[in-house]
């Protein structure tokens, strides 16, 4: 028996390994740009709650500007 030659089974189970591999590398690249995005997003949901609060205040400056020359 030539034991250089790998057995048809150890064939199967090398190729088997690689093709896991490179899912699991696959899958690392996916997880590492959803940690990511999460941060954008959590950085534009800050900014978006800023915004809200000065657009209320430009609202509040307006209606304060608005009434006081009407009277």
């Amino acid at each position: 028996m030539d034991y250089s030659d790998p057995y048809p089974a150890d064939a199967e189970q090398f190729m088997i390994l690689e093709i896991i591999s490179a899912d699991v590398e696959h899958i690392n690249e996916q997880m590492k740009e959803m940690m990511s995005n999460t941060v954008n997003i959590e950085r534009l949901q800050k900014d978006v709650d800023k915004l809200q609060k000065d657009v209320e205040k430009l609202k509040d400056k307006q209606r304060t500007f608005a009434n006081g020359n009407n009277q």
